[in-house]
């Protein structure tokens, strides 16, 4: 940042105790520009992205090949200083600025934020201050979003079962056999997945219950794939002595913070893989693999929204452009009055010298000329699914 670019930053106010978005919400918050002396500003913007890319490079002894690709799901922008008129620029006056923004995300299924070995789904809230002959400032911060649970269709909500049977041949003899069934197919974060097992050990030798469950990493550029994996658990439940059955639940309690399964992504895809199987000393082991469906915990939606369908879209903000007296002025005007509509764009509690309240004027004090007259057909949003990067 320049000596005389003292701070331009992005905030934004979160809507749910999770500080988490998803499709259809509102994001709305400010930027603040701070300056030390008059600057002339040719655009001044602030945008949205959500993009997916992979990459990774694949080692041989005769060359080495990337691959990489890259999906956009939308692109939001807002002009808060575009002025053609002035040759030279906009006039910014020393002193703190703010400049309100809003924006909606698209209503379609966004794939959630993801950081996988080779790739990510990201969201991206950028400012951007371009000035002629300067270097042009920049600072972002990224978005959070999370599938809207639609809750748990029927297909989720069906029971899956298998039956695995080994015979025993090296250093013993007989055969050992389970049979595994869990209560439904998808689950939520924090949910637990029960399983009930049949266990016959007709064999000679003493086996072991365990079951563990992975995450599987698929990325995808072109015709090429390259899968990774993580363990999120791996437990050991029961021994079973030789020539005994037995019959046992097991609960398995899934963390509330697991990455949720991802499918509508098309270069990234999360799948989970839940394992029940004999532990048998000196021989294969019979296993059984179950798919199982993440889907996120429960959502608050934020105060404006409402149910899932039912967002009725507020007015736009007036990106005011305001500053507040030096501290050596005097006290501090009262903060505006909430009218009800919108959360608030700042903390009313003072906190030194420079607070910017929004929409809100102190005696003497009038709208900085720096401010262009509010015009809604310069904020734009441009919505362009599946376009090449």
């Amino acid at each position: 940042m320049s000596e005389t670019i003292k701070e331009l930053s992005v905030h934004y106010d979160p809507i749910n105790e999770t500080n988490t978005f998803t499709s259809g919400d509102i994001v709305e918050g400010r930027i603040v520009l701070e300056v030390t002396k008059e600057i002339k500003v040719d655009r001044l913007f602030v945008k949205i992205t959500g993009d997916a890319k992979v990459h990774w490079t694949e080692n041989s002894a005769e060359d080495d090949s990337s691959h990489s690709d890259h999906e956009r799901y939308f692109k939001l922008k807002q002009y808060l200083i575009q002025d053609s008129s002035k040759k030279d620029g906009q006039v910014v006056k020393p002193g703190s600025h703010v400049f309100p923004f809003r924006f909606q995300l698209p209503q379609k299924a966004l794939p959630p934020t993801f950081q996988g070995c080779h790739g990510y789904v990201k969201y991206i809230i950028e400012v951007k201050l371009k000035r002629s002959w300067k270097m042009t400032s920049t600072k972002s911060k990224e978005l959070i979003i999370v599938l809207r649970n639609e809750g748990l269709n029927d297909h989720l909500l069906q029971p899956q079962s298998g039956t695995k049977c080994k015979k025993l041949k090296l250093f013993a003899s007989g055969k050992a056999s389970i049979t595994a069934t869990t209560d439904k197919t998808g689950y939520m974060q924090g949910e637990t997945i029960r399983v009930f097992a049949d266990i016959d050990n007709s064999s000679s030798r003493d086996v072991k219950l365990k079951y563990s469950l992975s995450q599987k990493q698929i990325f995808i550029a072109g015709s090429s794939t390259n899968r990774g994996s993580k363990l999120i658990v791996k437990e050991t439940k029961h021994l079973i002595p030789s020539r005994d059955k037995t019959k046992l639940i097991m609960d398995l309690k899934l963390p509330t913070d697991m990455a949720v399964s991802i499918e509508n992504c098309r270069i990234i895809k999360v799948q989970y893989e839940l394992k029940i199987y004999l532990d048998v000393p000196f021989a294969s082991d019979p296993e059984i693999k179950f798919p199982v469906v993440i889907l996120p915990a429960v959502q608050q939606c934020a105060p404006w929204l409402g149910p899932p369908g039912g967002f009725q879209p507020c007015p736009p903000l007036q990106p005011n452009l305001v500053t507040y007296p030096p501290a050596d002025a005097g006290v501090l005007p009262p903060p505006p009055p909430a009218t009800g509509l919108y959360p608030p764009l700042y903390n009313p509690t003072y906190s030194g010298p420079g607070v910017i309240a929004p929409n809100a004027m102190s005696p003497g004090f009038h709208l900085t000329p720096s401010a262009p007259p509010f015009d809604p057909n310069q904020s734009t949003q441009e919505f362009s699914p599946n376009v090449p990067h």
